[in-house]
């Protein structure tokens, strides 16, 4: 009987051992401490043998719109391999409705400061006010196309003040939410000051530049996520983003914990803690590629964080694996709890933008978010264009005027070594020494501190 029991118990720590080992467990787990840092799941740059792919079974399918999957969002974990929770598919529509704020609010209003600079060293201050409707409360909504296919997605209303020759150019953007065959492209309207009359512009014009920022149409918002396949190819540890450290890449962590995005939906991740104690944020990195064989870009490698699912890191290659843009390359995020019905929105609070074979890039600051505000419909009309109205103060976050006040290039990370990252290396040599010339100047100077500048409180001796 003795032996019996000894045997049944030896069974049981073993088959609790397994348990434990298992690492789709041990990602499942909730620390006691529920504000506990990140668990460390990984050293750095780790490339997958085999890359997770997207499912693609006719059960996981909508039997209506199969280009999509059949579960309401926000989703449970699906465990396409034991230790990784979701496909990339999933992680790229989670960081879509993030992208829009969440959500937190059918409306939007905020604004930012985003200067420019071109190859030769010319910067250009642009402050910008956007406002923005969505059609949709809750993000299923657009998935599985609750108001219909070509509904209105969203509207959006964008103004610039500076600099002092375009002040006053306005463009409003109605997109709409399609579906493989049945494409509506976006109305587009700008009013041009110096020509005082709206243009409209070719839907069409995916790739170019948005308001003369280095970022195209589609980086701005127009991109629809079920035009591309998906891939997770590895996992990475971030410590820095724009040149943001710690706990300002994302937000208090006593926030995020306790201001789930999507409160009682199974999300897994949400309303954990991102950062691990070493101060390193894990992310999947997801290679998205388009269906279209004739889409402007080959694909996108999008870091997304694992537990917030938001993008903090992002690069484009053409169809031959060169290295050519970063779309909205990097950015960094604050959560707002309570921004509307007691939900939790996300704002942007950096981004960088940029082109590599052109040498053009941007670095904006955002703030001032309201979300849930009334907006009314006629902001989004062609009378409303031409007024030239600001309806809120500048910005006020210190200028950058000069090539040498200009924040350093995204980090190129040509250690991290894939076939995917291998037009990284093939970069112009030029290219990738200026990038190292505008690193070695900020960390003569401390490093670059991005709300010290901004606010003024550092780097004063830089005129």
């Amino acid at each position: 009987m003795q032996k019996r029991k000894m045997m049944f118990l030896m069974v049981a720590l073993l088959a609790l051992g397994f348990w434990w080992l298992q690492p789709g467990t041990v990602l499942a787990q909730q620390p006691a401490d529920k504000y506990a840092p990140a668990p460390v799941t990984i050293k750095g740059w780790t490339p997958y043998a085999e890359p997770v792919k997207d499912l693609t079974a006719p059960d996981k399918r909508h039997p209506q719109y199969p280009w999509v999957l059949k579960d309401p969002f926000p989703w449970k974990p699906s465990w396409p391999r034991k230790d990784v929770p979701y496909t990339g598919e999933e992680l790229l529509w989670f960081r879509e409705c993030a992208f829009w704020g969440a959500e937190g609010g059918k409306t939007q209003d905020y604004f930012g400061y985003l200067p420019t600079i071109n190859k030769r060293g010319l910067v250009i201050s642009k402050n910008f006010y956007i406002m923005r409707t969505h059609s949709w409360e809750r993000f299923d909504e657009v998935i599985h196309y609750r108001q219909g296919i070509s509904s209105i997605y969203q509207k959006a209303f964008t103004i610039l003040d500076n600099p002092p020759e375009i002040r006053g150019l306005a463009q409003l953007v109605v997109k709409y939410d399609n579906a493989p065959g049945k494409w509506k492209d976006p109305d587009r309207y700008s009013w041009v000051p110096a020509l005082r009359r709206v243009r409209r512009s070719a839907g069409g014009d995916r790739q170019d530049d948005t308001l003369g920022f280095p970022a195209s149409n589609d980086d701005n918002g127009e991109r629809q996520f079920w035009e591309y396949t998906y891939e997770i190819i590895a996992e990475d540890v971030l410590y820095e983003v724009n040149g943001i450290k710690g706990h300002d890449i994302l937000g208090d962590p006593k926030v995020i914990v306790d201001n789930p995005v999507y409160p009682g939906q199974g999300v897994w991740g949400d309303s954990q803690n991102p950062y691990r104690e070493d101060g390193g944020i894990e992310c999947w990195v997801v290679k998205a590629i388009p269906k279209d064989p004739n889409y402007y870009l080959g694909y996108i490698l999008y870091w997304i964080e694992k537990h917030t699912k938001l993008q903090l890191h992002e690069e484009q290659y053409d169809h031959e694996g060169n290295y050519v843009r970063i779309g909205l390359g990097e950015q960094t995020w604050k959560p707002y709890p309570n921004s509307y019905n007691g939900r939790t929105a996300w704002g942007r609070t950096t981004i960088a933008i940029g082109d590599w074979q052109r040498d053009y890039r941007g670095y904006g600051w955002y703030g001032g978010f309201k979300f849930g505000q009334p907006i009314p419909d006629t902001k989004y009309t062609m009378t409303e264009l031409s007024k030239e109205y600001f309806w809120r103060s500048a910005p006020g976050y210190r200028a950058v005027t000069k090539a040498e006040q200009f924040p350093p290039y995204v980090p190129l990370y040509e250690e991290k070594t894939h076939k995917d990252r291998a037009g990284v290396a093939r970069l112009d040599p030029e290219m990738k020494a200026k990038v190292t010339r505008y690193q070695d100047m900020w960390k003569a100077r401390g490093g670059f501190d991005a709300w010290g500048w901004a606010n003024g409180t550092k780097f004063q001796e830089l005129k």
